[in-house]
């Protein structure tokens, strides 16, 4: 057993609880915990247990009992936190048994468990071994298996009553030494290689796909009958999935933007086509959530709220009026001008204002260095938005809708 997995073994005993225990209760300088611990324990595993302290500080955006859970630093980037994971899991019926495939430290398996016996497969020994901690407490029965999925007679599960699987391939590949493992794009360098899915779905008619939301859209309309979305949680798009079978539900055959966010219900908008004009900046500009762009429904998300795009090319609207929606981010548009930095630093010694963000679509000016160039002139905070408009650069001095007090049209 190599040293990752046979510490996150020690983890598992009542001595390991404990010394995870007494990692915590130390003072939070890292260097200061393991010095503390190697007085005690074995250095390499005082600086597991540190490792693992920090992991879990780190978890606590993805997991709410993270403190108690078991990770490795890929699984955790890897992994799905309880919101997203506890949205897919509904979509399966309840009490169905699930093939959680490649199930990592067991992100997903958590939620699916809560609805129905899991079998977990995943071919790295030490995530296999967090993937069972973290299973430890769920509501109904689950299996980690460590082998290699491509390996398994997949027929013997289906044939035991198995007949929906979540299969999330690891993006990540060993290097040519076997020491970092690399972010792969191509999906057939996934592990296992996403076309894979082929012979799962002989056997489990009810499927669910997780990939990179970066994937080319070839990639994903190469399986027509799947229908396909992207998933945001918290304004950012963690992720494309692939529904197959009775999965699929009631998903449009167009791509579908689910956004979720804390203590609200799932919101949903299809790319359904829809036209939408092109005009001049209104009293308010519209940025749409990541994955309502992934998914190509900025267009619907517009002609809802009587917009106007700025340019063909790129996802940013206008309105005159501003309606509050959980597809995208409202700013009350304060100015708009050619943008070159010298009308631009001008502007910002006009008002006495400093910026807050920079932000940019469709034009090659890198927001770090725009915000570097410019100098703030006082204590008004704005965000600057470049994007094209005439076939030309515009800076569009703005405010957050929801902290604007003054409904009034732009001061242009």
């Amino acid at each position: 057993m190599h040293g990752h997995a046979a510490a996150i073994a020690f983890f598992l005993t009542p001595a390991g609880r404990a010394l995870l225990d007494e990692t915590a209760a130390l003072p939070a300088d890292p260097l200061i915990r393991l010095e503390r611990l190697r007085r005690h324990h074995p250095p390499p595993l005082a600086a597991a247990a540190v490792q693992m302290w920090e992991l879990r500080q780190r978890a606590q955006r993805k997991f709410q009992n993270a403190a108690t859970m078991l990770f490795t630093p890929e699984g955790l980037e890897q992994s799905t936190g309880d919101r997203i994971a506890a949205y897919r899991a509904a979509r399966f019926p309840d009490s169905m048994p699930v093939l959680d495939a490649c199930c990592g430290i067991g992100g997903d398996s958590r939620a699916l468990a809560s609805r129905g016996p899991v079998v977990a497969v995943e071919i790295d020994l030490a995530a296999a071994l967090c993937a069972q901690a973290n299973l430890l407490e769920a509501p109904f029965s689950c299996a980690v298996l460590c082998a290699d999925l491509t390996t398994l007679d997949l027929r013997a599960w289906s044939s035991r009553g198995i007949r929906a699987a979540f299969f999330d391939p690891s993006r990540r590949q060993s290097t040519p030494h076997g020491a970092r493992r690399r972010v792969v794009r191509d999906v057939e360098h996934y592990t296992p290689p996403l076309s894979f899915l082929h012979a799962l779905r002989a056997h489990f008619p009810a499927l669910s796909v997780k990939v990179s939301p970066a994937v080319p859209d070839s990639v994903l309309q190469a399986f027509p009958d799947a229908r396909v979305e992207f998933l945001s949680d918290q304004g950012e798009c963690k992720e494309a999935v692939l529904w197959f079978g009775p999965l699929a539900g009631a998903l449009p055959p167009v791509p579908t933007a689910t956004v979720l966010r804390p203590n609200a219900p799932p919101q949903q908008l299809a790319a359904e086509p829809v036209p939408v004009s092109c005009g001049p900046p209104g009293a308010y500009l519209y940025e749409p959530d990541p994955a309502v762009i992934r998914a190509g429904a900025h267009r619907v998300l517009a002609a809802q709220l009587h917009g106007r795009l700025l340019a063909p090319e790129i996802a940013y609207f206008t309105t005159d009026c501003w309606t509050p929606t959980p597809f995208g981010t409202a700013y009350r548009i304060l100015d708009c001008l050619p943008y070159t930095p010298k009308e631009a630093q001008a502007w910002l010694r006009r008002h006495g204002a400093r910026l807050t963000a920079v932000k940019k679509r469709g034009v090659p000016h890198p927001p770090e260095a725009v915000q570097r160039r410019l100098r703030n002139a006082g204590d008004t905070g704005v965000i600057l938005v470049l994007c094209p408009y005439r076939d030309r650069t515009f800076a569009l001095f703005c405010q957050p809708a929801e902290a604007s007090t003054n409904p009034a049209a732009p001061t242009r």
